[in-house]
């Protein structure tokens, strides 16, 4: 089933930063939201539509919800976040840069790969990713790349891509305020705060997921909910916005593969994936990794935080070499979310990889030099 959420409102998800009175006054917040975020709202989602709604039957029962994918739809089309092996030309031209704010669509260049022969670091791979010759580059932030040309790069390394911007779709909008005392109604001394929201009018979230068997599907195409820290109003619907990104789309070279990473992800070895645990033999040769995320959250039943974990940002790359098979590396790896379960995460509660952290999608790269 795939349900798709139409924001209403700015919108607000709490990171992992503290926001403690007359501590803290600036919350910055992250967006799209975790998929986490998303998983609460598909939990409570399900348990207002059972038969017994809010029973402890139907709360047991939308634990087996399974996030499958998770994408974002523009005025363009359906989109990932942009792959963290490719970044943008530093000095451009004050013209191109018009052009492209015009078009709001980015040329992003292709890292290659360079033996690591000779560097003294502390980075335990063989290659290191670097721009092309005699071109200065710099990151990205919050990129995002249509499924077309996901798929292009997957199949074909190429030297550039087009990608949009979050920014142009889902703009910063800050809110100003001051707490105020409960006795009183005066505004509070040291209670001033900014909090950082976003206008998402052009911005849907697709969510495709796993319904538990011989459930009901939702009774109403599209309704309101509320969704996130100021609990701002959203449309929430079946989609007929249909989206994949399917195996047979990627035509895999035998003995290298990349995989790419369209979520978030939390694993035991902190920013490298055991593939072991997934049946696959591989030697990493490189990756390109973001800035770790902090995700954790509130247990209501619990009456506690939950565990804050780094975890892996969506857009991470990493490059393997491999003497298993294309076929057996994609039915392993492909549309799978490789997120591993942690130790409190107990028999019943679902794991990381339910929630849709940690979806990857596998892809070929040409041999390092």
């Amino acid at each position: 089933m795939i349900v798709e959420i139409k924001p209403l409102d700015t919108l607000f998800f709490r990171d992992g930063k503290p926001f403690s009175r007359g501590e803290e006054t600036w919350a910055d917040g992250v967006f799209p939201p975790y998929p986490s975020v998303l998983y609460g709202a598909l939990r409570t989602l399900f348990i207002s539509n059972h038969a017994e709604p809010f029973s402890e039957t139907s709360i047991k029962k939308s634990a087996e919800i399974k996030i499958k994918s998770i994408q974002y739809h523009i005025p363009y089309g359906n989109y990932l976040p942009m792959p963290l092996d490719l970044a943008e030309e530093k000095g451009k031209k004050a013209e191109k840069k018009n052009r492209e704010g015009d078009s709001k669509e980015y040329e992003v260049l292709s890292l290659s790969l360079h033996h690591t022969k000779g560097l003294v670091s502390s980075y335990s791979c063989e290659a290191v990713l670097m721009p092309p010759n005699g071109t200065t580059v710099e990151a990205v932030e919050n990129g995002l790349m249509h499924l077309d040309d996901l798929k292009q790069y997957l199949n074909t390394p190429e030297t550039s891509f087009k990608i949009r911007r979050l920014e142009d779709f889902a703009q910063a909008e800050p809110k100003i305020g001051i707490g105020r005392d409960n006795f009183t109604n005066a505004a509070s001394k040291a209670l001033l705060y900014r909090v950082g929201m976003r206008r998402a009018s052009e911005f849907e979230i697709l969510i495709n997921f796993e319904w538990p068997e011989n459930e009901n599907l939702l009774q109403q195409q599209s309704f309101f909910s509320k969704l996130g820290a100021e609990n701002k109003i959203v449309t929430m619907g079946i989609s007929l916005k249909g989206f994949n990104v399917h195996p047979n789309d990627v035509q895999l070279q035998p003995n290298r593969f990349k995989l790419y990473l369209s979520t978030p992800a939390i694993f035991e070895n902190g920013w490298e994936p055991d593939l072991s645990k997934h049946g696959v033999q591989a030697k990493l040769v490189a990756a390109a990794v973001g800035k770790p995320v902090n995700i954790g959250g509130f247990d209501i039943k619990k009456g506690k935080p939950k565990t804050m974990y780094k975890a892996v940002p969506a857009g991470s790359v990493y490059f393997y070499e491999t003497s298993e098979s294309p076929e057996s590396i994609k039915e392993k790896l492909f549309g799978k979310a490789i997120s591993e379960k942690m130790p409190e995460q107990g028999p019943g509660e679902p794991g990381f990889a339910d929630q849709g952290f940690g979806i990857a999608y596998i892809g070929n790269w040409e041999p390092n030099k």
